[in-house]
């Protein structure tokens, strides 16, 4: 992309595509640092997704980046065979660490796919394809689930749209811990 009379073609909010090694990955620019790169080139800051911690910030010129259709940004479903292998595997004890402290205010949690296609988990809504619920608190014990904590994990579990014996595959799977 380049700019006409010294203005781009971007803005802050547009979804871009950046290279980044061999592959491509989707960012947002959140703020435009102006013709200030070397040569008068138009710099830009880019968060890119690493769900579930924060997004990697980088700063790129303009003719560095291309934009993302808004038609290509719509949510894919995920399949519940991979979110339960996800959630087995690591993925729903690291969620539930999150919620080790309790109270009023616990942190929601959505599963979303990576800049890789994998499944992962999220804090930030619109990153979000399926859940939203409150993490359980205190369900975690010895890196498994606090048993007193199992029935609510396993409705917690089921809002990622996997049904009660998926859920309770997905807590075995886990394991329990007194």
């Amino acid at each position: 992309m380049s700019a006409i009379r010294g203005h781009s073609v971007f803005h802050v909010g547009d979804r871009v595509r950046v290279d980044f090694g061999r592959r491509k990955l989707s960012g947002v620019i959140v703020e435009d640092r102006g013709a200030i790169g070397v040569h008068g080139r138009h710099l830009f800051q880019v968060d890119i997704p690493m769900d579930p911690f924060e997004p990697m910030r980088v700063e790129l010129p303009e003719d560095e980046m291309e934009p993302i259709p808004p038609e290509t940004e719509t949510p894919q479903r995920i399949d519940t065979g991979r979110i339960a292998e996800y959630l087995v595997n690591g993925g729903l004890i690291s969620i539930l660490r999150s919620g080790l402290s309790g109270g009023r205010h616990q942190p929601r949690v959505w599963l979303c796919l990576d800049q890789l296609g994998n499944v992962t988990h999220t804090f930030v809504p619109e990153r979000g394809v399926i859940g939203g619920q409150p993490v359980p608190a205190g369900a975690v014990h010895d890196d498994r689930i606090f048993t007193p904590k199992r029935d609510c994990v396993i409705s917690f579990v089921e809002s990622f749209g996997l049904n009660h014996v998926e859920a309770e595959n997905v807590v075995s799977g886990v394991g329990t811990a007194p």
